[in-house]
């Protein structure tokens, strides 16, 4: 069972992770927010069932002395202070290494979480509690409120967080949730209720307590209490999405009313009940007909979990069929066969319609790598005693999920490097008159076929002439060269193996093996990396990346006789030429086009293809990486075509000229230049 069920308990379990991950960091800003705690409480209930389910007791008892220290909050016995704060944060760093533990086939209790326990539990133990004892004296004003809320037990710690809600303009329900005989799973479909309600509201209590609940301690119904923005129906309907529940009542609670009650049934406890219990049950709340529950359960699984192999076995499947998609033009095209060029035309347009849904599928937010940051800005800005605002846009810009996995790290050393070197100590950001707070922010958009992602901060920049003199001192490059550089390529050479201007090295960057891993990893994606910087305003880290990575339009062109592939979305323009239009301007070939300079790359020249014959006409396509641009020399250019890209394998890894290869129409092999190398050399 545990196999059957751990992909699912792993997945949801990173999902909860990420949710506390948030609400946490909410918290941390406004220790007030209610909201955020009941977020927090609500995700750690979660995955203290699931793990408790799965037979992961630390998970659960950590999960489980976590919540006994949120009720605390929540109930306003316990106030928060940075010191829970940070045991929160310890615990949810111990349950994520449990959960990648048991992820990875070991132990949970690799991560021993004894002390954290036991500072939790002396943290919800250990402080006193004011409205405890007013609670306990009463007891005959408690079990009258109970009898008259139809023995829901509230007591006046419930009361005062129900006419708290009350004076917030929330309205309070009791739901009373009855399901079928038939029911197998009572637990799970009452945790499903739960949820349910979760979505449109925040449980107060349920009766028996969400632990009897999970074990199944219960006859066929049980009773929940809800304080809600919405109405009855939405209560009604959101626990109808729920199947196998064979009555539902809904009534609303008067928190003033219920505490007169009580105070009144003292007394006579008998008597309250149907006085305040029977005005509030509606015709509206009646149970629902049978016949809706199979109708409502159509809409209740909206996605389905894709391996992300199956995905990819798909994109291979697509690819070939695009493959001979073009090999049946080519033959069409060859005998003149008009029968088969007209079923081809509405192939075309079903392949690609059934591309571009392969495509979207494979599609994953940059939210999934985005949403580790904020934790990580927080963590580095305390140990550095830097104060840091993290600004991020555009998370919910889609990028395929090959790139997804793999950009994360070299957006983290982006991240840290301008948190290190960019954004300065408060007091240097006072002494230039700026504020306290460093800004730095993580933005992604589209820009035609590409994402780019921005990683900016308003720290003291990046001195070209400093970065100039380290790579003279390093015997990078030499003086004469460093001269000849302008700011703009000087700051560029940050990227060049090896090179730190970290004054000391420190945990965070500096070790100078960071930027040209940056490079090179985003460069391996067909992306590209650029820097611009201004002194004491701060830096901008561009990347830009290619939307997909698979199928692509590309410019075919013959160099000698052999055939070579482009990416469309590389190529700014093609011109054809007389060899005398080209000229020498510091031993290097140049062209100008529309008074622009442009360096020339003769491709037989950088390929060392052996030259064979002269050419009366070049034709030269005019490529950009980034700002730089050039125009590649070819003899002949065959046209465009969808191409489906191939990787070359460990075999020709060392290959850096060639993005991959992709079988032509006709069977023949052609590699795809990678412009942006071949501008660089």
């Amino acid at each position: 069972m545990d196999n059957q069920y751990m992909d699912m308990f792993l997945d949801e379990s990173h999902e909860h992770l990420q949710s506390l991950n948030e609400g946490l960091l909410r918290l941390e800003e406004n220790m007030e927010e209610i909201g955020a705690v009941n977020d927090i409480f609500r995700n750690a209930h979660t995955l203290k069932g699931m793990s408790a389910t799965m037979g992961f007791a630390k998970i659960a008892e950590l999960t489980h002395e976590m919540e006994d220290v949120l009720d605390l909050v929540r109930k306003e016995q316990l106030k928060l202070n940075e010191d829970i704060m940070d045991t929160l944060f310890k615990c949810l760093d111990s349950l994520e290494q449990m959960v990648d533990s048991v992820g990875n086939g070991e132990a949970e209790d690799v991560v021993d979480v004894t002390d954290l326990v036991a500072k939790l539990s002396s943290i919800s133990k250990g402080t006193p509690a004011p409205a405890a004892p007013a609670a306990a004296a009463p007891s005959a004003a408690e079990s009258a409120a109970a009898s008259a809320n139809g023995d829901l037990g509230i007591d006046e710690i419930d009361l005062d967080v129900m006419k708290k809600a009350k004076e917030s303009g929330l309205r309070i329900f009791h739901v009373k949730v009855t399901l079928m005989e038939t029911c197998v799973l009572k637990a799970a479909r009452a945790v499903m209720v739960m949820h349910a309600l979760d979505e449109v509201g925040d449980v107060i209590k349920s009766v028996p307590d969400a632990e009897d609940l999970e074990q199944e301690k219960f006859e066929r119904s049980f009773d929940v209490v809800v304080t809600t923005a919405s109405d009855a129906e939405a209560v009604q309907n959101a626990v109808d999405t729920v199947s196998e529940i064979e009555d539902i009542q809904v009534e609303e609670l008067d928190p003033d009313q219920l505490s007169k009650a009580a105070e009144a049934a003292q007394t006579t406890s008998a008597a309250g009940a149907p006085a305040a219990g029977a005005p509030a049950k509606k015709p509206a709340a009646a149970a629902k007909p049978a016949a809706g529950g199979p109708a409502k359960k159509q809409h209740q699984s909206q996605s389905v979990r894709v391996d992300i192999e199956k995905l990819d076995t798909l994109m291979n499947l697509m690819g070939e069929l695009v493959i001979n998609k073009v090999r049946l033009e080519q033959i069409g095209q060859t005998h003149r066969m008009s029968d088969l060029m007209e079923t081809l035309e509405q192939m075309d347009r079903v392949t690609g319609d059934l591309q571009n849904i392969v495509m979207k599928v494979r599609m994953v937010p940059v939210s999934a790598v985005f949403n580790r940051f904020p934790r990580m800005v927080r963590d580095v800005s305390k140990e550095l005693g830097k104060e840091i605002n993290l600004t991020i846009e555009g998370e919910e810009t889609e990028l395929d999920r090959t790139v997804i996995d793999e950009i994360g790290d070299p957006i983290m050393h982006l991240l840290r490097n301008s948190l290190d070197h960019g954004v300065e100590s408060p007091e240097k950001r006072e002494a230039k008159g700026k504020p306290r707070i460093g800004e730095v922010g993580l933005i992604a958009r589209h820009e035609g076929n590409n994402v780019v992602i921005m990683i900016t901060d308003d720290g003291a920049g990046i001195d070209a002439e400093v970065i100039r003199r380290k790579a003279v001192e390093k015997g990078m490059i030499s003086q004469e060269e460093a001269d000849r550089l302008d700011d703009a390529e000087a700051v560029r050479l940050i990227f060049l193996p090896g090179f730190s201007t970290a004054e000391k090295i420190t945990d965070i960057s500096g070790r100078g093996v960071g930027m040209d891993v940056v490079r090179s990893k985003i460069e391996a994606l067909s992306g590209h990396v650029d820097v611009e910087t201004h002194i004491d305003k701060g830096s901008i880290f561009k990347i830009k990346l290619p939307l997909t990575l698979a199928i692509i339009q590309a410019m075919l062109v013959q160099v000698q006789g052999e055939m070579y592939a482009i990416p469309l979305g590389s190529i700014d323009s093609t011109i054809n030429i007389e060899p005398t239009d080209i000229q020498t301007i510091q031993n290097k070939e140049v062209i100008v086009l529309r008074g622009e300079i442009i360096p020339i790359i003769r491709m037989e020249e950088a390929l060392q293809v052996p030259h064979t014959k002269d050419a009366d006409e070049l034709f030269v396509v005019v490529v950009h990486a980034g700002e730089a641009k050039a125009g590649i020399v070819v003899d002949n250019l065959i046209g465009q075509q969808e191409i489906v890209i191939k990787t070359l394998g460990n075999l020709f890894a060392g290959l850096k000229l060639f993005g991959g290869a992709t079988v032509l129409g006709d069977g023949r092999v052609a590699l795809i230049l990678d412009v942006a190398t071949m501008i660089q050399q």
